[in-house]
């Protein structure tokens, strides 16, 4: 009779595991495919693809649109353990946005979205032990 008490606990813990990550207004994908080419041949050499993807190394917020370069800093930043938790709070205007922009190493491709416009906060916790193109490891993206 073990069996179906596991097997509740199971799908509950999957219940909860959804439920946590559907609060995230927006989640860098962990990793991304991207098809990068030379713009002129280099004498002597041959160029190769390398199919592996690339990883999150970064996330920007802006306010108004990436183009416009407008990037904002973290309010705070916090430890949690061997954690750190930087929190960005976001004031409302009519009209402007907040932006996001996800940043993978090894490529200069980045992934960009507004936010919803009700969107007044976001953290990002870093596992400082462990980086990616020499930042710190993104390991969950919250936004309220």
């Amino acid at each position: 009779m073990k069996y179906p008490i596991l097997l509740v606990c199971a799908l509950l813990t999957l219940l909860l595991c959804e439920s946590a990550m559907a609060a995230d207004a927006t989640l860098c994908p962990s990793t991304i495919r991207v098809r990068q080419e030379l713009v002129a041949a280099v004498a002597g050499w041959s160029a190769m693809q390398n199919d592996s993807p690339v990883q999150l190394a970064g996330i920007t917020f802006y306010h108004g649109p990436p183009a416009e370069k407008a990037s904002l800093a973290y309010d705070q930043i916090t430890k949690a353990g061997r954690k750190q938790v930087a929190t960005w709070r976001f004031a409302t205007e009519a009209g402007r946005a907040t932006w996001v922009s996800c940043n993978y190493s090894g490529t200069t491709v980045e992934l960009t979205q507004s936010l919803p416009s009700k969107t007044t906060s976001c953290e990002v916790t870093y596992d400082p032990r462990r980086q990616i193109a020499g930042l710190p490891l993104i390991e969950k993206i919250t936004c309220k």
